[in-house]
């Protein structure tokens, strides 16, 4: 596959922070292809427009307590703990590496145009974001956008895909990198990475190690191909929002879990050792063929693999 890029290509990332954000923002910054020349931490709570006590409210009435706890322990806490233990918030990183932060609740308005054009990136990267980008910020002549979204699309568009996996009780768990466009999730499908997790594997661990793969697969992304790939789209699957109280149960119900006691380990420790244990994730394959279902999935011969480094 061709490479992604030469060096230094200008980046801003975007992302919701917490466990999931900051770990990704760690990754990038370790890339040498890469330069991470600004940050955008959603500071939306549910709704676009509401304040942060309104959109609270609305989360909790949708999601129960349990799935409300889960969120405000992998970002609000997680991002608490951050400006202590150096893990957790993308704000503390990106401050301590000299990069400048918007917080907004709406990255198409004037605040984060602003912010993005005056930059002059090349490339933005979106990982764990709750914004639809409209199309101003999607594409254009020298600016590119790939989002790295932990299912295989166009299977479980929208929210906490692997969430939506477990509690379906699929098996098929993977990584996509595909094109932003307007529509949520639907933009090309630049590459896929398929993960086949243990039992014990909890939504949290395996989210962070799918988000982790996609990051370290943008090497066989050719971003060059963007500008004519943005004329098409994948076909539309299921769309899914914020899980329900009742989903919650049934993720449950079906064995899985949104964390484990394993994953607390998370939450101090720095991200400078392996992320994929070889103990759950047993082999990495390469999808070549996207338009097939997930069932259908051609794979290469089955690899112990080994997470680099981070």
């Amino acid at each position: 596959m061709a490479q992604m890029v030469n060096k230094s290509v200008r980046t801003i990332f975007l992302s919701s922070g917490g466990l999931l954000g900051d770990s990704v923002l760690h990754s990038l910054l370790q890339n040498k292809t890469l330069e991470v020349v600004g940050v955008v931490r959603s500071r939306r709570v549910m709704l676009k427009n509401a304040g942060f006590l309104r959109g609270a409210i609305a989360f909790f009435a949708r999601c129960g307590v349990v799935y409300t706890v889960y969120i405000w322990l992998i970002t609000t806490f997680a991002e608490f703990l951050g400006f202590f233990t150096g893990t957790g918030s993308i704000t503390a990183r990106a401050r301590r590496s000299g990069i400048p932060v918007c917080h907004t609740k709406n990255v198409n308005g004037p605040k984060g145009l602003a912010f993005i054009d005056g930059l002059t990136a090349d490339l933005l990267i979106i990982a764990h974001f709750d914004q639809r980008l409209d199309a101003p910020l999607c594409s254009g002549p020298s600016r590119r956008c790939v989002n790295i979204h932990p299912s295989i699309l166009p299977h479980y568009r929208g929210i906490d895909p692997v969430f939506q996996t477990m509690r379906k009780r699929d098996t098929h768990f993977g990584v996509s990198i595909h094109a932003v466009s307007p529509e949520i999730d639907a933009g090309p499908v630049l590459h896929q990475v398929g993960l086949r997790p243990s039992p014990a594997s909890s939504v949290l661990g395996l989210t962070l190690d799918l988000v982790q793969v996609g990051v370290h697969a943008l090497a066989s992304v050719d971003l060059h191909a963007l500008p004519a790939l943005l004329e098409a789209t994948v076909a539309e699957d299921s769309y899914h929002s914020w899980p329900t109280r009742r989903q919650t149960l049934e993720l449950y119900q079906a064995g899985g879990k949104l964390i484990s006691l394993q994953d607390a380990r998370l939450f101090w420790r720095k991200w400078e050792c392996p992320f994929i244990s070889p103990r759950e994730h047993i082999d990495i394959s390469l999808i070549r063929d996207d338009s097939r279902p997930p069932g259908n999935m051609r794979r290469e011969a089955p690899t112990l693999h080994h997470a680099p480094h981070l």
